[in-house]
């Protein structure tokens, strides 16, 4: 079987975007129950205790969940999108109805997944610039089932969304493409989110200051 490959394509984000609304809200969209929601309420939590300790202004959430899928096909576009053709699309018509800053959209199929970050104001109320997203590949098997590596691959989906890009050390959060990154690097027997590098959180506090 084969095992997907955690990535994304990573934009600068416009000074709007640095200077956007202080909380960007999440809506999170698979059928329900579904471990991977636990994962997304714990990679936000580490994000955000993550944004207070460097002095960044922003906030992620409220987390709210919608029992809805999206299209299998669409999220399929949008990871190869980013993946094969190295482009960050709009958004499809299929999110116009989702509320949210941030959507992270739950896949059940065997996709890469995908972070990409806002362009413009992430503002759903302003209709400027495109939203946050997030594409979850399956959760239910390898890697994204072995213990501690669904939290850290949607914090890692996170971190491009706040316009952090790969690294090359795998003892890294943010390690991927083109560095051999693969998710199951994440497995550890015990809860723990890998580490940001100093530059990195130097990067947030500045984006969001």
């Amino acid at each position: 079987m084969r095992l997907a490959i955690v990535t994304a394509v990573v934009l600068a984000l416009p000074a709007s975007a640095d200077a956007a609304a202080k909380t960007w809200s999440i809506t999170v969209c698979g059928a329900a129950p579904d471990s991977r929601r636990v994962a997304v309420d714990e990679a936000v939590a580490f994000w955000n205790a993550t944004l207070a300790s460097v002095g960044a202004s922003l906030t992620l959430g409220p987390i709210h969940g919608l029992d809805m899928r999206v299209s299998e096909d669409v999220l399929t576009k949008i990871s190869e999108g980013v993946l094969v053709h190295d482009r960050t699309p709009r958004l499809p018509r299929e999110f116009d109805a989702i509320p949210g800053d941030v959507i992270i959209a739950l896949s059940d199929a065997e996709l890469i997944s995908v972070g990409i970050p806002p362009s413009g104001s992430p503002s759903t109320s302003s209709g400027r610039g495109r939203r946050g997203l997030v594409v979850v590949r399956k959760g239910d098997i390898p890697p994204l089932s072995l213990p501690n590596v669904a939290r850290n691959v949607l914090a890692h989906e996170l971190g491009h969304v706040l316009g952090l890009p790969h690294r090359s050390d795998p003892a890294l959060l943010m390690c991927g493409r083109p560095a051999p990154c693969r998710p199951a690097v994440f497995q550890t027997p015990d809860m723990r989110f890998f580490p940001l590098t100093d530059s990195e959180k130097r990067d947030l506090a500045k984006r969001f200051r």
